[in-house]
C-alpha cells in the first residue's frame, strides 16, 4: 500500500474524555492525514465510539480539542439506517443524506451511486425496511458518499454481515480512493484494506505505519518491553528504599546526622525514581479458558438422511444426506446468511437423542452447544446460578463454589457475582456461557457465532483456545481469521445443499461465486422471522443468455425437488421457483 502524505486532515491535541465511571483516554494527540487508511482497534469499553464521535464533531472531549483542514470532507458512515427512513425507498433514502435545498436538482447523484454500491437500476423502489443485512451496509455507505468526502469514519460495518457482504466492503474499501479510519474487531479485514493502526489502550493512542495483525505484534514487543524495564525500575527503587531505610536507623542509632541526610536524599531520590518510572501496563481485564476432552472412536457423530428446517417455520432447508465428524475434526461451517447453517446445527442439537432424527451419535461423546443467542443463560439468575444452569441443561451437576472460581479466574469481578445475567453486556454474557460450556469438558463442541459480541483481543483468545481444545468442533462463523486459524474441514451450505470442500479458498471461492442478489422492484419480502429465513426475491438476469440459462437451472431445481418424498418437497422453494419462472417466461415472451 502506498505511504500515507503530509497532507493533515484532522489533527487533535491534549484529548482527555472522562466517562462517568473512569478515564477513558487521556492526553491523546494525533494527526490524520490524506492518504491514512486507519484501523483504530482496542477491547470493548475503552472509548473507540466515542473517540471516533470527537473526530466526527458528534461529541465534545473533556479537555483538549481538534482541528478539522479546510480541505476535508468528512463523512460519518452510520452504524444503524435511522427509525425514519425505514418506510422509504432505496433512492428517496439516499436522497435524504443531500442537504434540503439541494435534493430537487442533485438527485442525478442518487442515480450515479446506487450502481456503485451494487445496486440495480430496478431496485431503487425498494422499501429499506424490506433491505437485508448487507444491502443495509450498502446503502449506509451511499448516503455517507451523498456529500463527496475525502475522509470516511466508520465504525464497526462488518458487524454481523455475512461472508459474501464482508468480501464485497472489503473489495470497496481497497477501490475507495479518499482516506479513513475504521472501528473494527475483524483482523482479517482490517489487514487487507488499512495501512496503519492506532491500538487504544492503557488510557493511550498507539499509534503503528503498519497494517493490523503486524501492528498488534509489534506493540505486543514494546509492551513486554515495558513491563521488563518497569519490573527492573521497580527492582532498583525497592533496592534504594531499603538502603535509605537501614541508613536511618544507622543514623538514628549512632546518632550521626550525616547518615541521616543521606537517608532524606536517598528518600528523595526514591520519589525521583517513582515520578520518572515507566507506566503499568494494564493487563486484558478477561481470560478465557475452554477444556474438551478426546476420545477413541472411528466417529463422534453421523448425519444420514437429516432434513434441516428453521426452527421458527415448517420449511424445509435441504438434506443433508451422508456426513460424519469424527474425534479431531475442526469443521467450519460456511455460506450466506439465511441458507441455513445456524439451523444444521441447532437440528443436530435438537435431535441429539432421536433415534428418527438423522443425527446419530457416538454412546461416550458428550456435547456442548453454544447459540449465538445466548438464550442458554437465564436472565434472571446471577452469575454462579447461570453456569450452573447451563450445566443441567447439558446433563452435569456443578458446584456453585467451583462455579465461582471459575467466573472470578476469566476476569470477572467479586461484586459481579450477586449481578443479573440480564445485566451483562453481550460480550461479558458471551465469555460466561463459553465458561460455561468449558466446565463440561465436551468432546464435541457446536459453536453458532461464537465471536458475534467478542472485541479483537477476545477473538483471538477464542482463537487461541480453540486451537489447543483436545475435542472436536463443528463452528459458524463469518471471522475468516478463526477459520483459518482453527478449522481443517470446511462444509459449505449453497443452493438448497451441503458440500465440502478441500480448503478454506475452495469455500471463499464457492461462495462468492453465486453473488447475493436484491428484490425486485415491487416485491414484498417475506418478514424476518429469524437469520435463517433471510432471503429476497431474485431479480430477473437483465440478457436473453442469461435469462436462458436460468430458466434452465429452475427447472432443474424443480423436477429434483418434486422428484423427492412428498415429505421431504419444499413448497415454499417450489412457489419462489415457479413465481421466477414466470417472469422470465414473460420477460422472453414465451407465455402460451
Amino acid at each position: 500500500m502506498a505511504k500515507p502524505s503530509s497532507s493533515p486532515l484532522i489533527t487533535g491535541s491534549g484529548l482527555w474524555q472522562q466517562s462517568p465511571e473512569r478515564v477513558l483516554f487521556e492526553n491523546i494527540s494525533l494527526g490524520l492525514n490524506a492518504g491514512d487508511r486507519i484501523g483504530l482497534v482496542g477491547h470493548n469499553g475503552c472509548g473507540k465510539s466515542t473517540f471516533l464521535n470527537i473526530l466526527a464533531g458528534r461529541a465534545e472531549a473533556s479537555e483538549g480539542g481538534i482541528s478539522v483542514s479546510r480541505a476535508a470532507v468528512v463523512s460519518c458512515v452510520e452504524q444503524h439506517l435511522p427509525k425514519r427512513l425505514m418506510d422509504l425507498t432505496l433512492a428517496q433514502a439516499v436522497r435524504d443524506a443531500l442537504p434540503e435545498d439541494k435534493r430537487d436538482w442533485m438527485g442525478w447523484k442518487v442515480d450515479v451511486t446506487l450502481p456503485e454500491m451494487g445496486f440495480e437500476a430496478h431496485q431503487a423502489e425498494v422499501l429499506c425496511k424490506d433491505l437485508s443485512g448487507g444491502q443495509m451496509t450498502r446503502l449506509m455507505l451511499a448516503r455517507a458518499l451523498m456529500n463527496e468526502p475525502n475522509l470516511l469514519l466508520l465504525d464497526e460495518p462488518s458487524n454481523h454481515l455475512d461472508l459474501p457482504t464482508i468480501l464485497w466492503l472489503e473489495t470497496f474499501l481497497k477501490n475507495w480512493k479518499g482516506s479513513f479510519l475504521m472501528i473494527s474487531h475483524d483482523a482479517t479485514l482490517l489487514d487487507h484494506v488499512t495501512n496503519r493502526t492506532w491500538i487504544m489502550q492503557d488510557r493511550k493512542l498507539h499509534c503503528f505505519d503498519l497494517p493490523c495483525t503486524a501492528a498488534l505484534k509489534a506493540h505486543e514487543e514494546l509492551k513486554q518491553a515495558r513491563i521488563a524495564r518497569r519490573e527492573t525500575e521497580e527492582k532498583e527503587i525497592k533496592r534504594v528504599e531499603a538502603s535509605a531505610k537501614r541508613i536511618a536507623e544507622w543514623g538514628r542509632t549512632f546518632d550521626n546526622e550525616d547518615l541521616s541526610r543521606k537517608a532524606k536524599s536517598m528518600e528523595k531520590m526514591v520519589d525521583r525514581m517513582k515520578d520518572d518510572q515507566t507506566d503499568a501496563v494494564e493487563a486484558y481485564p478477561w481470560n478465557l479458558s475452554i477444556a474438551g476432552q478426546t476420545i477413541q472412536a472411528d466417529r463422534l457423530v453421523r448425519l444420514t438422511d437429516l432434513d434441516v428446517t428453521p426452527p421458527v417455520a415448517d420449511v424445509f432447508l435441504y438434506n443433508v444426506e451422508d456426513m460424519t465428524v469424527r474425534p479431531g475434526d475442526r469443521i467450519a461451517i460456511m455460506g450466506a446468511n439465511g441458507t441455513g447453517k445456524s439451523s444444521l446445527l441447532r437440528c443436530c442439537w435438537e435431535k441429539r437423542t432421536s433415534e428418527e432424527g438423522g443425527v446419530r451419535v457416538h454412546p461416550r461423546c458428550r456435547i456442548a452447544f453454544y447459540d449465538q443467542t445466548l438464550q442458554q443463560l437465564p436472565g434472571a439468575v446471577n452469575l454462579t446460578d447461570g453456569m450452573v444452569a447451563v450445566g443441567e441443561s447439558l446433563g452435569l451437576d456443578l458446584l456453585p463454589s467451583d462455579c465461582e472460581k471459575t467466573i472470578l479466574g476469566a476476569g470477572f469481578k467479586y461484586n459481579q457475582l450477586s449481578q443479573k445475567v440480564s445485566q451483562l453486556s453481550g460480550g461479558e454474557r458471551a465469555r460466561l456461557l463459553l465458561l460455561s460450556l468449558s466446565r463440561v469438558q465436551s468432546n464435541l463442541m457446536m459453536l453458532d457465532e461464537p465471536t458475534n459480541h467478542l472485541d479483537l483481543y477476545g477473538r483471538n483468545e477464542l482463537s487461541n483456545q480453540l486451537s489447543s481444545f483436545n475435542g472436536a468442533f463443528l463452528l459458524v462463523s463469518h471471522d475468516r481469521h478463526l477459520v483459518e486459524a482453527t478449522c481443517n474441514r470446511f462444509w459449505v451450505v449453497q443452493k438448497g445443499r451441503l458440500q465440502e470442500v478441500n480448503d478454506v479458498d475452495a469455500a471463499y471461492e464457492l461462495i462468492t461465486a453465486e453473488p447475493v442478489q436484491a428484490p425486485k422492484r415491487g416485491t414484498k419480502l417475506p418478514a424476518k422471522t429469524a437469520p435463517a429465513q433471510d432471503e429476497v426475491s431474485v431479480p430477473v438476469p437483465s440478457n436473453e443468455d442469461d435469462m436462458l440459462e436460468r430458466l434452465i437451472e429452475l427447472e432443474e431445481l424443480m423436477e429434483a425437488d418434486l422428484a423427492r418424498r412428498l415429505n421431504r418437497q419444499s413448497p415454499h422453494l417450489q412457489a419462489s421457483w415457479t413465481n421466477e419462472i414466470s417472469r422470465i417466461q414473460e420477460a422472453l415472451d414465451l407465455d402460451a
